[in-house]
């Protein structure tokens, strides 16, 4: 029976009859594991943060909009280095062309 998202359900002769597709499974199955693992790193992180800031005399319920706030700031962030270096690497490439 052929996964289009487990690559380790197909059998040989499925394999042999449709390569391409069991690629394609194989890299949505590398997807998927990414995305499982970002999610456990998430709520390990989301958890270390709520326990040091309960321990710190915070209160659970703060502990989650403190750690959504903190989050939305390392985004902002990180958004920001990102537009600055697309900026700079821009202005880099047309001081080279003129």
């Amino acid at each position: 029976m052929k996964d289009s998202r487990n690559p380790n359900a197909w059998t040989l002769k499925e394999i042999e009859g449709d390569s391409a597709a069991y690629v394609a499974a194989q890299e949505a199955y590398r997807k998927d594991r990414a995305v499982e693992e970002q999610k456990r790193q998430e709520a390990l992180d989301r958890a270390a943060f709520e326990a040091a800031f309960i321990k710190a005399g915070g209160t659970r319920a703060g502990a989650g909009d403190a750690y959504r706030a903190k989050r939305d700031e390392r985004a902002s962030e990180a958004a920001a280095f990102a537009d600055e270096t697309a900026r700079l690497a821009q202005r880099g490439a047309t001081m080279w062309t003129v």
